[in-house]
């Protein structure tokens, strides 16, 4: 049995349950899936017993709660967990067990830059909430028996004083994902964001670019797929589409399942990553990069290290923060839409390196299953 678990994700998660979960499913392995979400979905069947938790409980709570469900489990094998908060059930685990499971760690985003980018305290306060939590995070990680890191590190390699088996697994799609029957049946001059909305993700920036060219395009279209970070943030792009006048030419997508991402990326020409610089950009690769690219959409980008560790001359540059040079690129794609040369590299990158099949068998080593 492995055990999985959750507590700020949601149930269908791409990365937990449409990749790890679902290859482990074809090992025909079975699982225990603990999630804490206020969705409703059920990713339950004959391999998964999924659990869902109201995020009305504290983490402290949950995490008892998963461990008295598991101690009833037995033959456990593996236990994987996907947020650092969830560091202290491993200790439970190890001395809980007379047979110790596997443990596995893994980091989805550098959780350090996460804090430096949204916290709002004091520089020192930051610095020393960081210390804290890294001495903490430090003190759970000899209950950890592997880690695994979702995006190549820019700078250091994290974790690289510790002794403990480290791999790198990407976000990547599944080959099966690639579009390429999908260019004709895309809407003219409409334009995708999706992923969170929020100010350091540049949507705002998106939404001024766009008001710069609408004039330029005949029934120009963005769609904002996501969930926004903050009331207030949420608040202010309504104001702001109204503002510019922009009701006729922004719609606003909340939360998809995941799954039902790839039919909104199939209508439309042009996928953005308005990212703005900021210690997260600066760190973590956007998993969207790929789905865009597996999606044969024109890309435009902000102008990102972490990005340009995957893409060079296939996407369409843009400055970050500015919106103007966001509207540039953003003119330059609309205008070379189904560009044959971007969208055919980019599909190359897809089937050749960045995909799943490329990850999986790395991924099911850590359970010994091949």
């Amino acid at each position: 049995m492995i055990i999985i678990i959750s507590c700020n994700h949601f149930p269908d998660d791409e990365r937990i349950y449409y990749k790890q979960i679902c290859s482990l499913k074809e090992q025909e392995y079975p699982i225990k899936y603990f999630t804490r979400s206020d969705s409703i979905i059920d990713m339950s069947d004959s391999l998964v017993d999924h659990i869902n938790y109201s995020k009305d409980i504290s983490i402290q709570s949950f995490i008892q709660i998963v461990y008295q469900q598991i101690s009833r489990v037995q033959k456990i094998s593996h236990v994987q967990i996907h947020e650092t908060e969830l560091l202290p059930i491993f200790k439970k685990v190890k001395y809980g067990f007379s047979k110790s499971p596997i443990t596995i760690y893994d980091v989805h985003e550098n959780v350090e830059a996460l804090y430096r980018t949204f916290s709002n305290r004091i520089k020192l306060l930051k610095e020393v909430l960081i210390y804290w939590r890294k001495y903490k995070e430090k003190k759970n990680l000899k209950y950890v028996d592997k880690i695994i890191l979702a995006n190549k590190p820019v700078n250091d390699f994290p974790y690289s004083e510790i002794d403990k088996e480290i791999v790198v697994i990407e976000n990547y799609p599944e080959i099966e994902r690639i579009r390429k029957n999908s260019i004709n049946q895309r809407k003219k001059n409409s334009i995708i964001y999706h992923g969170h909305l929020g100010e350091e993700r540049g949507i705002k920036d998106l939404i001024y670019a766009i008001n710069h060219i609408k004039t330029s395009f005949s029934n120009i279209l963005l769609t904002l797929v996501g969930t926004f970070r903050t009331k207030e943030f949420q608040r202010d792009i309504t104001s702001l589409i109204e503002q510019l006048d922009l009701k006729q030419t922004v719609e606003i997508v909340e939360q998809v399942p995941h799954s039902k991402i790839w039919e909104l990326l199939d209508k439309h020409c042009v996928g953005v990553i308005p990212f703005r610089e900021n210690p997260l950009t600066q760190e973590n690769t956007p998993t969207k990069l790929f789905e865009m690219m597996a999606s044969g959409l024109e890309i435009v980008t902000s102008d990102l290290r972490p990005i340009r560790q995957f893409v060079q001359d296939s996407v369409l540059w843009s400055e970050p923060g500015s919106f103007i040079s966001m509207a540039n690129a953003i003119k330059r794609a609309l205008n070379g839409a189904g560009n044959s040369q971007h969208i055919a590299y980019n599909y190359n990158l897809i089937e050749k390196k960045y995909n799943w099949e490329k990850r999986k068998e790395l991924y099911l080593s850590l359970f010994s299953i091949r």
